[in-house]
């Protein structure tokens, strides 16, 4: 069952330097919130096909950090 998407306006105060960086950290929040159904899905067939000694959890947070970098 799909969830409903929902637009949401935050408005916050950070300092100028931090503004982009902390967009882009939201949005990338977001997009994995709204995908995780389906990477976790991915993931799963993957399983076992992937020759690396790294955990799920590891693999997972280089995933993360490849689509907020």
């Amino acid at each position: 069952m799909a969830e409903e998407i929902v637009d949401l306006v935050i408005h916050v105060k950070v300092p100028k330097k931090y503004a982009e960086t902390f967009r882009k950290d939201v949005e990338a929040m977001a997009w994995y919130l709204s995908h995780k159904d389906e990477l976790f899905e991915n993931m799963k067939k993957l399983k076992g096909i992937m020759k690396t000694d790294k955990s799920w959890k590891e693999l997972k947070e280089e995933y993360y950090e490849g689509i907020t970098g």
